[in-house]
């Protein structure tokens, strides 16, 4: 009986070593690898705070530029950085590299920064892009958002969610502050290219909240050439102005265009914006838009429709039916498309800009990072 006691006494110190072993192993392991964790993600704040200093440098300074790679100390690490031109598309970027490192671990972070005029003066950056949704953005079916034949990224941004079913097709980059959702899921991939990706920069990323503006009503009836003081109908064919004197038709209430339009000129309406039927807005140059449609309520287009304008609208723009639209979407709230809507990018004519943003200051300077990934 003592012999069998003394046995499992001995058991008992056998395991209880064996266990206190395994302890100290797994506590040494759980520890190192906190350890790993914590510089991996020092590492990685400190190569991001590094990109915010080049930024905050930047706006303090539009010329600040470091063409050749320099290293500093930062927050008990080093950091390696460089910051100079690039050109994309023909479109020019700012582009910071960064490499951080805390105690042997490594971190890269890259950005693309642009330097954009908050309002007056040249193409505000909303107008930039081929489609620009304020809110969510869904794709449905056939839609094909392209260039115009002029080789240009197609580029699409939201401020929100954005997702596409079906046999959809962006021919440039795809932005959003929200999240991207596909089905099939490979089709973030596959069906959105870029005309031009020389960086070979991610086709689509989260960014940015992009800062979509109110026109002045105010301000466009006084430069107005016609204007309607109630809703207004257009049908036939409407002829506009010529491009050193483009006409500007000022709607008090709802604007339905049911014919052709032609020639230099922009539409405003203060209410909502209707497109009809077999109708065909023309221009006179293949290579920027000519005609802008704006509206401060919502715009809808039916039916079989060729567009060549500028179309923004303060509310939401809805396509439906066999829609082209040769050059560019913008609402302050969302876009839909359904049935097999096409758009065709082509850059904003600056005679159409003057006379809509050119009301405000051209003071405020901002970087804008258009591009962030690690």
């Amino acid at each position: 009986m003592g012999r069998l006691v003394l046995i499992i006494l001995l058991s008992s110190v056998v395991i209880f070593g064996i266990i206190s072993v395994q302890t100290t192993r797994t506590s040494s392991f759980s520890t190192e690898k906190s350890t790993e964790y914590f510089r991996k993600a020092y590492a990685r704040n400190l190569s991001n705070s590094m990109i915010e200093i080049l930024r905050t440098k930047l706006q303090q300074d539009t010329n600040y530029r470091v063409q050749n790679m320099e290293t500093s100390e930062l927050l008990g690490g080093e950091v390696a950085y460089q910051l100079k031109d690039t050109l994309i598309n023909s479109v020019r970027f700012i582009k910071a590299i960064v490499y951080a490192n805390y105690e042997g671990m490594q971190q890269k972070s890259e950005a693309y920064f642009t330097i954009e005029s908050l309002s007056g003066g040249g193409i505000p950056p909303f107008l930039r892009y081929a489609v620009v949704s304020g809110q969510n953005l869904s794709l449905n079916g056939g839609i094909k958002i392209t260039n115009a034949g002029n080789n240009l990224n197609a580029n699409v941004h939201v401020n929100g969610n954005f997702s596409m079913n079906g046999n959809n097709e962006i021919h440039g980059f795809l932005t959003y502050t929200g999240s991207a959702y596909s089905n099939p899921p490979q089709a973030l991939l596959n069906r959105i290219t870029p005309i031009s990706n020389p960086e070979n920069i991610p086709v689509h990323y989260q960014t940015q909240t992009l800062t979509i503006p109110q026109f002045d009503l105010n301000s466009i009836r006084n430069r107005a050439t016609d204007i309607y003081y109630t809703s207004k109908i257009f049908t036939g064919n409407i002829s506009l102005g010529t491009k050193e004197n483009p006409k500007i038709i000022y709607v008090a209430g709802d604007l339905t265009i049911n014919g052709s339009v032609s020639g230099y000129g922009i539409f405003v309406s203060e209410g909502r914006t209707i497109i009809n039927g077999n109708v065909t807005i023309t221009t006179p140059d293949n290579n920027i838009s000519n005609i802008g449609i704006y509206s401060k309520g919502e715009l809808i287009v039916n039916g079989n429709v060729n567009i060549h304008s500028q179309i923004f609208s303060s509310d939401r723009i809805t396509l439906n039916g066999n829609v082209k639209v040769y050059g560019n979407l913008v609402a302050n709230k969302s876009v839909i498309m359904n049935g097999n809507v096409n758009v065709y990018y082509k850059p904003v004519g600056e005679e159409l800009v003057n006379p809509i943003w050119s009301s405000t200051s051209n003071t405020v300077i901002r970087i804008q990072t258009v591009h962030f990934f690690e």
